[in-house]
């Protein structure tokens, strides 16, 4: 027969885990750019558009391939 003694304890540990993890507080969630998924933390602004977000050197990019569209025209 099995040994009882273990399988109760590895039960009391799970149920213990448990537990820690219901009084844990959930994570913060993460701002990304849509475009090149930088965090919040790793770029100046974050402008939201049309519920999207947007870091403010994505936007420059995009500004400057517009430009130069214009340009060639």
């Amino acid at each position: 027969m099995g040994d009882r003694s273990k399988i109760e304890a590895r039960r009391a540990s799970v149920r213990r885990g448990l537990e820690a993890a219901k009084d844990a507080e959930p994570p913060a969630a993460v701002v990304r750019c849509r475009s090149c998924r930088k965090s919040g933390r790793e770029v100046r602004v974050m402008i939201e558009m049309g519920g999207f977000v947007f870091c403010n050197e994505c936007i420059a990019a995009a500004h400057g391939i517009c430009e130069g569209q214009k340009a060639s025209r």
